[in-house]
């Protein structure tokens, strides 16, 4: 009797869909462009490779805001500065009205990933590199940290 229970509970769990990762931006981006070459030119493509630059959380529809040139941020709900960072904290309690996403800001380049937060989600902190005084460094030496459960 216990093998076919736990058969049961093992067929059970692989039938149950997986909850939502959460979002995890990329170290890097790479970007393909394309060049819009003068008459007499000839264009030819390139292709870079660009590092984690920001993140951003935004509170909305994506497609209508991504359609905008600057989405505007949801603030977080507290800010702890600690050496050498800034820990921002968003919390979602209960169920969500709109729709909250992520932005992956990349370094030298107008490109960027966006992807939906789960709806499961309830808590994501931004960890933030900065210096002495507390101000968040525009080219640290390693990316912003977000971590959303």
């Amino acid at each position: 009797m216990r093998p076919i229970f736990v058969m049961a509970l093992a067929a059970a769990a692989a039938a149950t869909p997986a909850l939502a990762e959460p979002p995890d931006c990329p170290p890097t981006l790479a970007v393909q462009s394309q060049p819009e070459a003068p008459g007499g030119w000839s264009p030819y493509a390139g292709k870079d490779s660009h590092a984690l630059a920001g993140v951003t959380l935004v509170e909305g529809d994506r497609k209508t805001l991504m359609a905008a040139d600057s989405p505007p941020a949801l603030p977080p709900d507290r800010e702890l500065r600690r050496t050498r960072s800034l820990v921002q904290v968003w919390e979602f309690h209960g169920a969500r009205r709109e729709e909250v996403f992520v932005i992956c800001r990349y370094r030298d380049t107008a490109a960027t990933l966006a992807a939906d937060l789960p709806r499961v989600v309830r808590r994501c902190t931004l960890t933030r590199a900065t210096d002495l005084r507390g101000t968040v460094l525009d080219d640290p030496a390693s990316p912003p940290r977000l971590d959303c459960r």
